[in-house]
């Protein structure tokens, strides 16, 4: 089967880009190699943008993940200097009119919560498999998994 698109790796830069082009009625495919239910990386803190915000927003993520108790903290102000230099500069959420100027939030209830997203949408997510190689033709891509027997994964598009 020849898909639209293929991108290697359900993690949040992955699992965002199939949320994004599933919404545009595109047929996407994603392959991560870790078990259903199951986080890569410990639970380590990421620092996201307002504007990450209001792309999880968009693609029904941020509701998930800010109802989960301390998954998201906001970033109200950031103070700037440098040691031993002259001045500084705060910038503050509430001058920019903004509700936070970034978030700082959990990996893993920012994976459970687009692995829930990508579920409702539909999108097709193969857990527990490895890209060996990315390679193919000027008319498609083809995606070969370690360990597998059968056809590579092919599409139009590939992205890792």
């Amino acid at each position: 089967m020849l898909h639209d698109v293929v991108i290697v790796g359900a993690g949040p830069v992955g699992s965002t880009l199939a949320l994004a082009l599933a919404g545009g009625d595109i047929d996407v495919v994603v392959l991560d190699e870790r078990a259903v239910g199951q986080t890569l990386r410990g639970d380590r803190s990421l620092a996201l943008s307002h504007g990450a915000r209001l792309i999880f927003e968009r693609l029904g993520v941020w509701d998930a993940l800010s109802a989960v108790p301390g998954a998201a903290t906001p970033i109200l102000r950031i103070d700037i200097s440098q040691a031993g230099g002259f001045g500084r500069m705060a910038l503050v959420a509430e001058e920019q009119g903004l509700p936070a100027l970034g978030y700082v939030v959990s990996y893993r209830a920012l994976q459970a919560a687009l692995d829930a997203a990508l579920a409702r949408a539909g999108v097709v997510l193969r857990h527990g498999v490895v890209a060996k190689s990315v390679g193919g033709a000027p008319a498609f891509a083809a995606v070969e998994l370690e360990g597998a027997s059968g056809e590579p994964v092919l599409a139009r598009l590939a992205g890792a």
